[in-house]
């Protein structure tokens, strides 16, 4: 990884940066702020989508202020590379949820069918309700009925790596999203 000014590039491709630090910061504190309102009165249980929205978890979850739950669920669409193959994998969930009040937590939305399999197969251990929460989200690429309740930043349908967001692996590790430069 050969990180420059305002590009990076990984492997063979070179990216240019599209939300700054302060940018996601903002948005993060925007759907803390919705969620800490809207369950004032509940303890959810926070469901974080391995690997890509690991570190917006831990950043929405450090502005979380009240009781919750963690657990984590891998979800992976893309493979090693930059479409979605089409399927999801999701591995199996270890704690309990049955009645309890549910947020996933995904890095991306953009076709909407992994939040759509994650949902189906959440449903079926019988939580009293099921959220979503998603860091960034491409409104023209859904494809699948899915409701998404709280959203931090609509993006164009390109592909992006960082804050959480690889390209084959790399760039999970950067502070900013990059989008392929054309």
């Amino acid at each position: 990884m050969l990180v420059l000014k305002n590009e990076v590039v990984l492997n063979d491709k070179k990216f240019k940066i599209l939300i700054y630090p302060e940018q996601i910061q903002e948005a993060v504190d925007k759907i803390a702020k919705q969620i800490n309102h809207d369950y004032k009165d509940k303890k959810p249980v926070f469901i974080v989508t391995l690997k890509g929205a690991i570190i917006f978890a831990v950043d929405l979850l450090k502005k979380i202020q009240i009781d919750c739950e963690i657990e984590t669920i891998r979800a992976k669409s893309y493979g090693s590379g930059m479409v979605s193959g089409g399927s999801v994998l999701i591995s199996q969930m270890t704690g309990n949820i049955a009645g309890k009040d549910v947020i996933i937590v995904e890095d991306i939305v953009d076709t909407g069918l992994t939040v759509f399999q994650l949902r189906r197969e959440l449903e079926l251990y019988k939580p009293n309700s099921i959220r979503v929460a998603t860091f960034l989200l491409k409104p023209s690429m859904i494809s699948n009925p899915v409701e998404i309740d709280y959203v931090g930043i609509e993006i164009p349908p390109d592909f992006v790596v960082g804050y959480g967001l690889d390209y084959a692996e790399l760039g999970r590790n950067l502070p900013a999203v990059y989008v392929l430069k054309e």
